[in-house]
């Protein structure tokens, strides 16, 4: 590949030499096709191992309902129940859920000490949320009869 200073007639050539700039392109282009793949970066993906534990279906109830009577009795969604047996059935209830709401429904004359203690192991066993419910079924003090 050559240069050529001038033409016959002793003047300066007007073509370009394109040989150079091909050159220079095809280095650059080499260049950045060793330098892109270098600048991704790698995505380590993990795939846990296939579980061998069936997939339990969760619960159709939508609400959970735990219910506190005057003479200290439980009910679940107004099931009775033993309180020992309440906090494995909660966990049940809630182990699949994404809401993990329970609600709380106290008798007014319930003692306080066992409504704090229902609390707890609601919370304990799985429940993010709890609520506190009164019925309208049930009387208030500024609605009693004869007032």
């Amino acid at each position: 590949m050559g240069m050529q200073v001038g033409s016959k007639h002793g003047g300066a050539q007007a073509d370009i030499n394109v040989t150079p700039l091909v050159d220079i392109c095809l280095v650059l282009l080499i260049i950045f096709m060793v330098m892109i793949p270098k600048q991704v970066p790698e995505i380590s993906v993990r795939v846990p191992p296939e579980s061998k534990i069936r997939n339990k279906t969760p619960p159709t109830q939508d609400t959970l309902v735990i219910g506190l009577t005057k003479d200290g009795g439980v009910t679940l969604n107004r099931s009775p129940m033993e309180r020992a047996a309440l906090g494995e059935a909660l966990h049940k209830q809630l182990e699949y859920r994404d809401k993990k709401v329970v609600f709380i429904d106290f008798d007014d004359d319930a003692k306080y000490g066992a409504a704090v203690e229902i609390l707890d192991l609601a919370k304990h066993n799985g429940a993010e949320v709890l609520g506190i419910m009164k019925r309208k079924d049930r009387p208030t003090p500024d609605r009693l009869p004869g007032r």
